[in-house]
């Protein structure tokens, strides 16, 4: 047997198993909706067993979200509930929602936010159509010479091979985008009208503007787009509580030159993937109120002038809010 040969046994091989796995699922779910049906993995163009993007799985609530369906009818989410093609997720102005995706791609979406989930059949490839606030995705990287990840947005189509990058739509009709790690090609020619599921045209190297690590674009629908460098990551200086029914948590950030804004997260992993809440302010303080006793991740940003959220800085702190005396 020839080693090329024996390399399509092995990936086929453990397709199989995968496979095999799923005809127990795939029996007992013959009658389920289209739609929660496993899909098989698939050899992709470097000779891999890959699994499926979608159907996404969510896997951390914080607050109150709901799923939306092909038609638009939303249910309350929950966790460990799918979402897949032509199907939505909406959070409240009090909600974080983490999806993990079949292929090991994770997105986050903060408070206010809506997206809409699509398959590319012909590349295997998710796309997310961001309907409202912003979505964090931690994409992996492969080697592939086309898009393995993209999100679309009113101005734009944002094609990714492996990074961790930020995207939001603002009041004006602008989208903006913070690549941190990796980098991401933007298009706004006419890919973004294309239909949700239908394989993107090849884009002419005119016609995109890469966006490398540590910087960020303000996306138009006119005019020249340029990248610029994000802020750094703020410094925590310390931080203050206060005793009573209701304790303040107050972290107090050094001033950043150039920073119109800041925010600050709180989460229970290193991740980010599970957060519990998150504050901005027009001041390098920032307070948060009602988290119980726990060992938190915090992560700090700071936004420029052009709306761009910079860099993010994080710290591990055990906040134990004083109780109350009793009188």
């Amino acid at each position: 047997m020839t080693p090329i040969s024996s390399l399509h046994c092995r990936h086929l091989g453990t397709c199989l198993l995968l496979l095999a796995g799923l005809v127990g699922p795939l029996t007992l779910s013959a009658t389920a909706a289209p739609s929660s049906a496993k899909r098989l993995p698939y050899i992709d163009d470097q000779q891999q067993c890959r699994g499926q993007p979608l159907p996404a799985t969510v896997e951390h609530l914080t607050g109150e979200a709901w799923k939306l369906d092909r038609k638009g009818q939303q249910v309350a989410l929950e966790e460990g509930m799918t979402v897949d093609e032509q199907e939505g997720v909406k959070t409240s102005p009090t909600a974080f929602v983490s999806l993990s995706l079949g292929d090991g791609s994770r997105i986050v979406l903060p408070s206010s936010s809506q997206v809409t989930l699509s398959l590319n059949d012909e590349l295997k490839v998710p796309q997310v159509l961001l309907q409202q606030g912003q979505v964090e995705s931690y994409v992996i990287k492969r080697a592939s010479d086309y898009d393995r990840f993209q999100i679309i947005t009113p101005v734009g189509v944002l094609g990714v091979r492996g990074t961790h990058f930020r995207v939001r739509n603002d009041a004006t009709g602008h989208s903006l985008l913070e690549v941190l790690n990796g980098q991401v090609a933007v298009d706004r020619e006419e890919r973004a009208k294309k239909p949700l599921g239908k394989p993107l045209p090849v884009a002419r190297a005119d016609d995109e503007v890469q966006v490398l690590a540590r910087q960020g674009l303000r996306i138009q629908k006119e005019g020249t787009l340029t990248p610029s460098d994000l802020l750094p990551a703020p410094r925590l200086l310390g931080q203050a509580g206060q005793t009573g029914s209701t304790p303040v948590w107050k972290l107090i950030m050094k001033p950043l030159e150039g920073a119109t804004r800041y925010r600050a997260q709180v989460a229970t992993d290193t991740g980010f993937m599970n957060i519990k809440q998150e504050q901005f302010s027009d001041t390098p303080e920032i307070n948060f109120s009602g988290l119980k006793a726990f060992y938190y991740h915090v992560r700090l940003s700071a936004f420029d002038q052009q709306g761009l959220e910079g860099e993010t800085g994080v710290y591990d702190i055990f906040y134990y809010p004083s109780p109350s005396r009793v009188q």
